[in-house]
């Protein structure tokens, strides 16, 4: 239920962002989105327990994490204006399901580097596990299938 109501949350947030880009503007709409964000979270940094955890994890290894951290901020900030870029482009309906494929890419590269170099990263390959995963990306797929045709 969780994962429906997250979902459901971001194709929101992806209807509420095309509305606003196509009448004002891709870049204003942009601002204002990341300007959300920021309250939000400012808002989870008020909760005192997760203020301490943060300020723990600095510092034991403020390094790591700001550098892990900065990377995958850059990849997801780029991700993310070119996914709401191709809201602007495309049906609402299109973009998410396509999106929602990135899954299957971390997936895949969580196994490779699973496999190739252990030390580096680690995906659970337990059958169990490996037949969820696969059942859930056959839904993914199954999605787009359906949405694009």
């Amino acid at each position: 239920m969780l994962m429906l109501a997250c979902r459901f949350a971001a194709a929101l947030s992806g209807l509420i962002f095309k509305v606003f880009a196509i009448k004002v503007e891709f870049w204003t709409t942009t601002f204002w989105m990341f300007v959300g964000e920021a309250i939000f979270g400012a808002a989870l940094l008020s909760i005192g327990s997760y203020r301490r955890q943060l300020a723990a994890m600095l510092r034991t290894n403020t390094a790591a994490l700001l550098t892990i951290n900065g990377s995958n901020e850059l990849i997801n900030l780029g991700g993310g204006l070119g996914n709401r870029y191709a809201l602007m482009l495309a049906p609402l309906s299109i973009v998410q399901a396509i999106s929602s494929t990135t899954t299957l890419f971390v997936f895949a590269f969580g196994v490779a580097l699973s496999v190739l170099f252990p030390r580096l990263a680690r995906e659970t390959l337990s059958v169990r596990d490996l037949v969820q995963k696969g059942i859930a990306a056959l839904f993914v797929a199954a999605g787009v299938a359906l949405v694009t045709h």
